[in-house]
């Protein structure tokens, strides 16, 4: 049995901004070039870019003055006066941690009372909001000073930040800083603990229960809460929210099954996702058919059952993902939406303009209008533009700590304000502090930079992206390499870091490799033979590259499971990749595969490949008495990545310089070389199974929801997106992948970590790919912001993940 695997994970994952040692300029520049290369490309066809951005070197001189007598006199006299009121300045703690250890700052989100869902005779979740205060991860320098009095709250605060919005409307967004947003703004049933990646308790939900077959769940929802507009929160709030997911249907105005439906959809009939089964008509009957698998069943204002179809073990992070899981507010939504479609330039003809009737009654006459917008007017190969996905003029659909105030077309700022209907959170203790965020698109690095620096000495509260190259522009490059301390060098500014992901980057090795101008098998597979699949591997020092290039952001990673993944066990410290850095080892195995060359290659499907179709003679069959080839046959090898991705070109530069230096030992003919392409056309070419080697890791692995059969099912399930391109067709890995969706199906957890840890042993011996690097953030911000901490659950680019938590 053999789950299906989504393409609109794959266009998640490009979308994703890396804020480790990604040149930023040429990730944007990537994104357009993409869309360029997709317009002619059938791989990729759906992926809107962001807007380029320059990405300057900063650098500051400092002029020194030559002060009079006076002057020192007067700071001196000045400095004595400001040394006797140290007290009512803020003090910067100076703790450190490695750089693996998760740590959280400032403020709790909530007390220590307890939050416990209802118990009955099926599996049930309890849990207790525990108190997440603890210091931050970084040390300031000695120098530092503070502008600020540690009792004031900043009533405003700015993020800078290189990112630009796709979508902010909670069921159609699919990239990471959009998520940051609607995590402020709209809320789950269920959240995060705090700090907690893998802790979940009842949010908008008081409490709940899993019948023991997975397939019911029975939900009390908490009473007295309203949306920023007014709205009563209740059950037609999830009703309305968890089918509009639904008929979404992964859809954008471009494009169908590119967007996070998903995610829920697997709980229901995949018959009628496209994601799962392929277009569909998005006829007035598919809806029906969709709105009839009654997944959300009311049975009181405050109370509802959820009916699963397909049961998942990870079915309370489901509940609680930021993409597709959020409720709206119904009358909010509908008004606004049906305005909109009802524009006659839109082209569209909704059956019912004015939904009339009960509740339910008006929200499924919505459903058909909204599915009434797709494949028709001018969005003929997508669904209609909802008023949530630009948000331009605010929203006031959430529950959550902030509303969105107004979003910039032109300038892509955005303005959060705090929302005075808030009801506190599970605790009630849960307030924004800071009134108003002001999120900026300031695409140039040193702007951004001198920016900090200012707010520093005004006292302004600043956050801003910082991309990982430029890390020692902030934080003292001895004291992080030498003492694993991000020890800030500006005074004012607190560095907050580093902060592990549930993600992953990796290199992907090519069995079954094509001409992209042809189309046409290559006659040389060098990577079809694990011998050279291993000798490529033995040939780069990653934790040397880690901490030159990479900047220490991150740690060498052995498997494709994110460090402390859920379920517990599922990340196994103790499954090590079967490569390490080891050019005697690399020597050995390129002369075995030249001297006794692969004869029996097959295709992905599992057959012997015909005689003459594949070649994998290189060099010689034997040496000379000089210890060389003679007559090499010769043979070249281009490994690709992206544009400007330094880290990945330090990878494959290396491998190439020490493969080609043992080649010339022995004269093999085998040369390697290394070529950057567009990150659209690299990753066109990866995904058609067009390249030997290809550096993933240029957008890596990020988890859409933190369980492991997400991280299964893309990189090792058979027939997986990314093992089919590669010509990846591992028979022994069959079995376990059917245990773990049985035990996925019947929350059979120890089973789920078992297959999974067999899955990653048969990935690792057999070396399907390079894993790279665990990658890491981290967090500039001035210093009089407290409270920041780091889930790995949430979603962040480099700024704050939850705001109501700062102060």
């Amino acid at each position: 049995m053999v789950e299906d695997l989504l393409f609109n994970e794959r266009i998640k994952r490009l979308i994703f901004p890396r804020f480790l040692n990604t040149n930023v300029e040429t990730f944007e520049t990537a994104m357009k070039e993409y869309k360029a290369y997709l317009l002619i490309s059938s791989v990729l066809e759906h992926l809107i870019p962001r807007r380029n951005i320059s990405r300057v070197k900063f650098a500051i001189s400092r002029t020194l003055s030559i002060a009079i007598v006076v002057v020192v006199i007067i700071l001196i006299i000045s400095g004595a006066y400001l040394s006797l009121s140290s007290k009512s300045t803020l003090t910067q703690s100076t703790t450190s941690q490695t750089s693996s250890s998760q740590s959280t700052g400032g403020t709790s989100l909530a007390s220590s009372s307890s939050i416990s869902s209802s118990s009955s005779s099926s599996s049930t979740s309890s849990n207790s909001i525990t108190q997440s205060s603890t210091s931050s991860t970084t040390s300031s320098s000695t120098t530092q000073s503070s502008s600020t009095s540690s009792t004031q709250v900043p009533q405003s605060l700015t993020y800078e930040t290189l990112s630009t919005i796709q979508y902010v409307d909670p069921q159609v967004s699919y990239d990471i800083y959009g998520a940051f947003i609607i995590q402020n703004v709209y809320e789950m049933l269920l959240w995060y603990n705090g700090a907690n990646g893998s802790a979940l308790v009842p949010w908008l939900a008081q409490n709940y229960s899993i019948s023991p077959d997975g397939k019911t769940v029975n939900v009390n929802l908490r009473h007295g809460i309203t949306f920023a507009d007014g709205e009563q929160f209740n059950s037609t709030a999830v009703y309305f929210s968890y089918n509009r997911n639904l008929i979404l249907d992964g859809s954008a105005p471009y494009a169908h099954a590119t967007q996070a439906s998903w995610i829920i959809q697997q709980l229901v009939n995949r018959s009628y996702s496209s994601a799962f089964s392929g277009p569909q008509n998005y006829s007035q009957s598919w809806a029906s058919k969709v709105i009839s698998q009654n997944l959300v069943q009311i049975t009181g204002a405050y109370s509802l059952t959820l009916h699963i179809q397909n049961p998942n073990s990870a079915l309370p992070y489901l509940l609680a993902e930021t993409w597709g899981a959020d409720i709206v507010a119904p009358d909010y939504v509908m008004q606004h939406d049906i305005s909109l479609w009802s524009q006659q330039a839109n082209g569209y003809s909704i059956p019912y303009p004015n939904p009339s009737g009960n509740d339910t009654t008006a929200v499924n006459q919505y459903l058909h209008d909204e599915v009434a917008t797709c494949n028709a007017g001018v969005t003929l190969k997508g669904c209609g533009v909802t008023y949530l996905d630009g948000s331009y003029n605010g929203s006031l659909a959430g529950t959550g700590p902030y509303t969105i105030q107004s979003v910039g077309q032109s300038t892509n700022n955005i303005v959060l304000q705090s929302n005075p209907r808030y009801w506190g959170g599970p605790t009630g203790q849960v307030k924004p502090k800071i009134q108003t965020v002001h999120l900026n698109y300031v695409p140039t690095q040193t702007t951004r930079e001198l920016d900090l620096q200012n707010a520093a000495k005004s006292g302004q509260a600043l956050m801003i992206d910082l991309t990982g190259d430029h890390l020692y522009d902030v934080a003292n490059r001895t004291a992080w390499l030498n003492n694993n301390q991000l020890q800030s060098t500006i005074d004012g500014v607190t560095t907050y870091g580093p902060y592990a992901q549930y993600a992953f980057f990796f290199d992907q090795f090519g069995t079954n490799v094509s001409s992209p101008l042809t189309g046409t098998f290559y006659k040389f597979q060098p990577f079809a033979d694990l011998r050279l699949r291993l000798a490529f591997a033995d040939a780069v020092n990653l934790t040397s590259i880690n901490i030159s290039v990479n900047n220490k952001l991150g740690q060498v990673a052995y498997s494709p499971i994110p460090l402390n993944f859920p379920p517990s066990g599922s990340y196994n410290a103790s499954l090590r990749a079967r490569y390490s850095y080891n050019l005697t080892a690399t020597q050995n195995l390129l002369l075995d595969a030249m001297l006794h060359p692969l004869t029996n290659l097959r295709f992905f499907n599992g057959t012997v490949a015909p005689s003459g179709v594949f070649n994998n003679t290189f060099g010689c069959a034997s040496l000379g008495s000089n210890g060389q080839c003679s007559h090499p046959a010769p043979q070249t090898v281009t490994l690709v990545y992206g544009t400007g991705y330094t880290v990945d070109q330090a990878i494959l530069n290396q491998i190439a310089e020490n493969v080609n230096n043992i080649s010339a030992t022995y004269n093999m003919g085998l040369t390697v070389a290394v070529e950057p392409l567009p990150a659209g056309q690299m990753i066109s070419e990866g995904f058609s199974g067009q390249t030997y080697l290809w550096a993933e890791s240029a957008f890596g692995w990020f988890d859409d929801y933190p369980w492991v059969m997400d991280a299964l099912k893309t990189v090792l399930a058979p027939g997986g997106q990314y093992n089919t391109p590669a010509g990846w067709n591992l028979s022994q890995m069959v079995p376990y992948w059917d245990q773990a969706v049985n035990a996925d199906l019947t929350h059979n957890i120890p089973s789920l970590v078992s297959a999974a840890n067999s899955m990653v042993e048969i990935a690792n011996q057999q070396v399907m790919d390079l894993w790279t690097f665990y990658p890491a953030l981290f967090t500039v911000a001035t210093s009089n912001i407290q409270g920041l901490y780091f889930n790995p659950g949430l979603y962040s680019s480099g700024g704050p993940e939850y705001l109501a938590a700062l102060s």
